[in-house]
């Protein structure tokens, strides 16, 4: 079991490789758009209608993107008073109860977001030069972010089992408690 989480855990730090390489293009893609349009609007007063829209699409998307990276690299805001004062088997198994109930809310949001997919994809963008449907701006990266944020809950929450249940955190899971400095 430790050998197959070890590659579930590899897994995800490449899909998340790849969610940062897309963060970072999509935030230089946001600040080059904006400059782009600064510099047509006031220098040449001619604004550009397309580059508004284009930036918020990839804000939407590197909010997704975001979340999703941010769960892999448990960087999202906690508070572990009462889980941080319990023995280390019962508080790896609330972890597992908690990363349980955000896999529950991801599955939602996915079976959501797929239905309004079909809607969605009816309209298409407004001021872009190409028409895109617009599902591909709203619904898609919610059901995208979700997926992954759903992949890395199912880790999580096999890694903290094993760690209650059996005592010992897996080499992966270990790795990553020493790489943040606290304790398993």
């Amino acid at each position: 079991m430790d050998v197959l989480l070890t590659r579930y855990w590899r897994l995800l730090c490449a899909i998340g490789a790849v969610e940062r390489v897309v963060g970072v293009l999509l935030i230089a893609n946001i600040v080059v758009n904006i400059g782009v349009q600064v510099f047509s609007r006031y220098l040449l007063g001619q604004p550009l209608v397309w580059v508004e829209e284009l930036a918020v699409y990839s804000f939407i998307w590197g909010t997704f993107i975001g979340a999703s990276l941010g769960l892999k690299e448990l960087r999202h805001i906690k508070i572990v008073t009462f889980v941080g004062g319990l023995a280390p088997g019962p508080r790896a198994l609330l972890r597992a109860l908690a990363y349980l109930i955000v896999l529950g809310l991801m599955l939602v949001l996915m079976v959501q977001a797929y239905k309004v997919m079909g809607v969605e994809g009816r309209s298409r963008s407004i001021s872009l030069p190409v028409a895109v449907p617009r599902n591909w701006f709203y619904s898609v990266p919610l059901f995208v972010g979700c997926a992954s944020m759903a992949l890395t809950c199912g880790y999580l929450i096999l890694a903290e089992l094993w760690s209650g249940l059996f005592g010992r955190p897996v080499e992966a899971h270990a790795a990553r408690f020493e790489a943040e400095g606290v304790e398993p």
